[in-house]
């Protein structure tokens, strides 16, 4: 009796020890499979303080017994021998303490879910168990921890959402089995669809555990990383240098990762990132190349061959158990320059978006018990996707794959996406960041008016060339002043993703001028060029002319969406068709500015290998060139075209051209 009071004592002031059978440990702690310590200042242990879940110890009545000696031994000696490796290597690592080799997840549920409900253990985490880090660093490895979840190779599964109809039928068997392995195979999320109607149900959404695919999975994941073996090799001995070049130009305008975390991941715990995901990320940096100083007087690999290895990693695991770092490595691959494959981008983005429905991402998860690290990644992967598919759907004329009324996903903080002590440049690049995202949501409505194929479109507000007007007009209100400057006077195109920004702001401008000049052809009946819109689009066309021309070596070399090619093509076909529509000084205004436009792409494609012109070069170049000949014959012969243009010309010159423009716009 008096040792088991002094050992009392001893856990109250000391806390719990490790591998205590006497006090064992909580049950959150238990279903993580995670060590569990407490200190005396604390009632909760550690990891419930960092997982931020209720920290919960059994009863006598309910402790286990002690495992035998024979399941222990259970465990093989390799599982032992690849976590005593791991841990010695991140131990050796200069500047970054230990950490766990194999973090566990949490449960995904909100504060309205019984407290006496124990944390579920999800099935990527079942395969190892998890160490607790040091309270020292305790909050930095949990965010590193958070972020392997995202990246990680899915070596056990995935998690799968359960459709609504049945996510209430599934809640009630988790509760009624909670103790049951079958209860904490799976974990729930509870929102409300709208927190100011408290009159609003309760809707649950369930995520089951999918599970990997035996020896078909394994093999999958080895070629995925034999494929970044061998791209590593051909980048050989500029791997760090085209990470540093990566978070530089592209993660700074468009921020898939936190930098700080994401560095700290690959120095301490690189082969938890997916091979795909990584494959990816060294083909979308190759463009940069030759803006890294000490790469410019490297001979660049050839982008062939680096991007066929790239996309057989990612095909790898799409045939395994596809995971949140899937959907990253399709984004890297969609948004890789120069871009030429349309139907395999759109091929990815659709799976993209089936994967991010069926991971949940298209929930807002503030309401959710999360880390804030893990609320912020969710957020800014789904924003991220949502931009992809808007501006996908301009440039390839497919109707977008994500609708509004299917997601609630807020749009993120420019704080939110930038460390404390952050550059100048990092904020600047955030609050760019954060207005594309509000424009594209201005894009979505316009696509929404322009794929419509309905008869009741005339219904709608925003249908009418009045509201796709004060769409634009309310965002352009909601901007600061500097960014105001910077995007509709482009004044001041100083910092990363501004001169995008810009481009990106025309075309949306340039986007609803035609679909205003569209309903005006069907209500009042006129022809393109009696219509106020005409003269409007028109402008705005030249506007983006005028914007190619001022570009500079900095601008060209900056940080861009592949997709505005395909704003550089609209403008020209445009300012073409004004040339066959018109007479007089309109005609020859817009044969000037197409010859512009073709003249500086071409300049800025020589001097600056700026990969955008390519599109615009390859559809307009010959086009332009045929309506300037036959615009010289006209006026060689003194003829005044009585008729437009076009019925002057000789059409099997033009017959195919038009063609390439179908998807464009």
């Amino acid at each position: 009796m008096g040792t088991e009071l002094r050992n009392q004592e001893h856990y109250r002031i000391e806390g719990r020890p490790y591998r205590s059978h006497m006090h064992p440990a909580c049950i959150p702690c238990r279903a993580r499979k995670s060590r569990c310590k407490t200190t005396h200042s604390s009632p909760s242990c550690i990891m419930c303080e960092a997982h931020g879940t209720d920290c919960v110890f059994p009863d006598a009545a309910e402790r286990p017994r002690r495992i035998s000696g024979h399941s222990r031994r259970s465990t093989s000696y390799q599982e032992k021998h690849a976590r005593a490796s791991s841990r010695a290597q991140a131990s050796r690592t200069q500047g970054f303490p230990s950490t766990s080799l194999a973090p566990s997840r949490r449960a995904l549920h909100s504060n309205n879910t019984p407290r006496s409900e124990p944390d579920a253990l999800t099935n990527e985490a079942m395969s190892d168990c998890a160490e607790l880090p040091s309270p020292s660093i305790g909050h930095q490895d949990h965010s590193v921890s958070t972020l392997i979840d995202f990246i990680d190779k899915a070596e056990v599964g995935s998690s799968h959402v359960v459709s609504p109809a049945i996510a209430d039928d599934d809640k009630v068997f988790q509760e009624y089995l909670s103790n049951t392995p079958y209860g904490q195979s799976r974990r729930t999320v509870r929102f409300h669809l709208n927190s100011n109607d408290p009159s609003e149900p309760t809707r649950p959404i369930v995520f089951n555990t999918i599970p990997k695919r035996g020896t078909r999975e394994a093999k999958s994941r080895s070629l995925a990383a034999s494929r970044c073996e061998i791209i590593e090799k051909l980048v050989e001995p500029y791997q760090d240098d085209l990470i540093n070049l990566f978070f530089e130009k592209i993660n700074m305008s468009f921020p898939i990762f936190d930098e700080l975390l994401f560095r700290r991941l690959l120095a301490t715990h690189k082969e938890k990132i997916s091979p795909g995901l990584l494959s990816n990320l060294y083909g979308n940096t190759l463009i940069y190349w030759d803006t890294c100083p000490r790469l410019s007087n490297v001979r660049c690999p050839d982008h062939y061959p680096i991007w066929v290895q790239a996309e057989n990693a990612l095909n790898a695991e799409l045939l395994s158990t596809p995971a949140i770092s899937t959907i990253i490595s399709i984004i890297l691959n969609v948004s890789g320059r120069p871009s030429t494959h349309v139907l395999g981008n759109g091929g990815l983005l659709g799976m993209a978006v089936a994967l991010a429905n069926a991971f949940g991402l298209n929930r807002d998860p503030s309401g959710w018990n999360l880390s804030p690290t893990e609320k912020k990644f969710r957020i800014r992967i789904w924003r991220i996707l949502v931009v992809y598919d808007r501006w996908c759907s301009l440039a390839y004329g497919t109707p977008p794959l994500i609708h509004r009324a299917q997601h609630d996903v807020p749009v993120p903080a420019a704080e939110d996406l930038y460390n404390p002590g952050a550059s100048r440049d990092q904020i600047s690049a955030a609050s760019c960041f954060v207005a594309l995202t509000t424009l594209t949501d201005v894009l979505g409505h316009c696509l929404e008016h322009v794929y419509h194929l309905g008869t009741d479109s005339s219904k709608k507000p925003e249908a009418s060339p009045v509201g796709l007007e004060g769409l634009l007009t309310h965002w352009e209100d909601s901007l600061t002043d500097s960014l105001r400057r910077l995007i509709i006077r482009g004044t001041g195109l100083v910092g990363p993703g501004a001169a995008n920004l810009r481009l990106a702001y025309l075309s949306v401008k340039l986007l609803i001028r035609r679909s205003q000049l569209d309903l005006d052809r069907v209500s009042l009946q006129i022809d393109d060029v009696d219509s106020l819109y005409y003269i409007q689009a028109r402008r705005v066309s030249e506007e983006i002319v005028d914007f190619v021309r001022e570009l500079d070596e900095t601008h060209c070399r900056d940080f861009w969406i592949p997709l505005n090619a395909y704003s550089l093509t609209s403008a020209t076909t445009f300012l073409m068709r004004c040339a066959l529509t018109s007479r007089g000084l309109v005609r020859n205004t817009s044969l000037k500015f197409a010859r512009a436009m073709i003249d500086t792409l071409r300049s800025h494609r020589r001097n600056y290998a700026w990969d955008l012109a390519d599109n615009c070069l390859s559809n307009c170049g010959d086009l332009v060139e045929k309506i300037e000949t036959a615009c010289e014959v006209s006026s060689s012969n003194a003829m005044e075209f009585q008729e437009p243009m076009l019925m002057d010309m000789d059409i099997t010159a033009l017959n195919g051209l038009f063609s390439e423009f179908a998807g464009t716009f």
